[in-house]
């Protein structure tokens, strides 16, 4: 397996691992948008073009609508 792979699939593992250490709820959404990202660029070096271009149309959606829902009720979970 090509070791950018393996280090992209790291990198995804890490962010899905920081996701339970991180209690500011902008950081976890950080991380997520950052984890769509790394995911859209594993499906493209798979060849598969449509699927990362829905992936990172999607997690780019749902990264700024969870950051406008955080600015909205606050960074810290009650």
């Amino acid at each position: 397996m090509d070791p950018l792979i393996i280090l992209m699939l790291l990198a995804l593992l890490l962010s899905a691992a920081a996701i339970f250490i991180f209690e500011d709820l902008l950081y976890i959404v950080i991380i997520f948008g950052a984890f769509s990202m790394v995911m859209s660029v594993i499906w493209q070096q798979f060849n598969a073009p449509d699927i990362a271009i829905t992936e990172a149309a999607v997690g780019i959606g749902m990264t700024v609508i969870l950051v406008t829902v955080v600015t909205k009720i606050g960074r810290r979970p009650h």
